[in-house]
């Protein structure tokens, strides 16, 4: 009965490894993931739209010193009564027409000039939140695909552990059949194979959640495709990466600090705006008009003046909303120092991080080959009497972590060199380029 049991874990294990047959799948590149994430991101899309509104914000507000042309037209009739004396009046009806052109040109109107420059710090903050937006939905898109490639790969490892495990457990079956091993024996090569099938399944179920994860960022079904395989190599370019000095790249292309940078120059236009309704104006007006009714004997009129205005109370509104526009001055550049701090630790830490997982990748590397070693000796020790079927199960088992976390660390090695491109602002499609077998 167990022998029948392993024969037929190990043919399920074998199915699963194998590729369908007759099932042409699909490969989706790193470059592929990337552009369906910006198309596809619902949040990129809204952004997109804000940029367009503050565009024509900025067209409207340019209309605030263009001529204002206006035409007017009416119809009426009405009925009135004239005294001539005491005794003597007249009532009648009368059907009148009036015809009406007006035009307004501002002169000088700090207000509306600074409404221009106020607008025009609109959009450009609206351009850097849109820009932002598209080197961390591209990042999201690569985050996603290394994690689920990572996951795929410790997947591959753990399956050849559990492969090998499964062959000792035949092993050691087949030995006790012939009395050559105990019934611990078995047990022992069986608890191995089961600690590793659950571990499997784990790992199984994190894949799920990261193709998931995958299929909500890039839009792209993974049901009929596949993840193409990532070229693991890349970590090795990291002394090369870190001769940027990318403190200063940071400091000058950071998304974030742009954003904040552009959130200050809004709200100085925005305080200069408010400021403005302290200040005259001063405005050209012309206007023809044409009337044809008994009320007034003024048939027809043109005029042309130069009109000025002054503000003098509206109740303390105008000096509010310039001390609100001061404080939000204040707050902004506040923000802006507090986002260069961040972007100095982030940029720190993702360095420092990226040298050490350098070096831990090489001592891993080590540490596989003498792994390796230690596995080979403890075969051949098990084979000639002098080693344990423990020291050979711990010498499999830590061949198989060590093979996961070097693989655990390259991955987050390659995912970090992504994330210190995106921190910096300076994450584009050129950098997947070669990523992707």
């Amino acid at each position: 009965m167990i022998k029948n049991n392993v024969r037929t874990g190990l043919l399920c294990i074998g199915l699963s490894v194998l590729p369908s047959v007759g099932v042409a799948q699909s490969v989706i590149t790193l470059s592929q993931a990337y552009e369906s994430a910006l198309q596809n991101n619902f949040q990129l899309r809204s952004e997109q739209a804000s940029l367009n509104a503050e565009g024509e914000a900025t067209r409207e507000a340019w209309a605030g010193v263009l001529p204002q042309i206006t035409a007017t037209a009416s119809y009426g009739e009405s009925r009135f009564t004239r005294d001539f004396n005491v005794n003597t009046s007249v009532t009648d009806t009368d059907e009148h027409t009036r015809y009406e052109v007006s035009l307004s040109q501002v002169i000088y109107s700090q207000k509306s000039f600074d409404g221009i420059g106020r607008a025009n710090a609109g959009e450009d903050r609206s351009r850097e939140e849109f820009n932002l937006s598209v080197v961390n939905t591209g990042f999201d898109a690569v985050k996603a695909y290394l994690a689920a490639a990572a996951i795929k790969r410790e997947t591959a490892v753990l399956e050849q552990e559990l492969e090998s495990h499964q062959r000792r457990l035949l092993q050691m079956q087949k030995k006790q059949e012939r009395g050559l091993a105990t019934r611990a024996d078995v047990l022992d090569a069986q608890t191995s194979r089961d600690q590793t099938i659950a571990e499997l399944a784990g790992l199984r179920t994190e894949l799920l959640s990261a193709r998931q994860q995958f299929v909500a960022v890039t839009g792209l079904s993974l049901d009929e495709a596949s993840l193409a395989p990532v070229d693991e190599s890349r970590w090795q370019r990291v002394p090369d990466l870190l001769q940027t000095d990318w403190l200063e790249v940071a400091l000058k292309n950071s998304g974030d600090l742009k954003v904040a940078r552009a959130d200050v120059q809004f709200n100085e236009a925005t305080q200069d705006y408010e400021r403005a309704g302290h200040f005259p104006e001063l405005y050209l007006n012309a206007r023809y008009t044409e009337n044809d009714t008994f009320a007034t004997n003024l048939r027809e009129e043109t005029r042309v003046e130069v009109q000025f205005r002054l503000p003098i109370y509206k109740g303390g509104a105008t000096s509010a909303r310039s001390r609100q526009a001061a404080y939000r001055k204040e707050a902004s550049v506040l923000a802006l120092q507090h986002q260069e701090q961040l972007v100095r630790v982030e940029i720190t830490r993702l360095v420092e991080g990226l040298q050490g997982s350098h070096e831990q990748i090489n001592a891993l590397k080590t540490a596989r080959i003498s792994a390796a070693q230690s596995l080979e000796a403890a075969e051949r020790g098990f084979e000639g009497g002098v080693r344990s079927l423990t020291d050979l199960l711990e010498a499999r088992n830590r061949l198989s972590r060590t093979e996961r976390d070097l693989v655990s660390e390259v991955y987050k090695n390659l995912r970090m060199q992504f994330e210190l491109k995106q921190i910096a602002g300076v994450l584009s499609r050129e950098d997947l380029q070669g990523l992707t077998l």
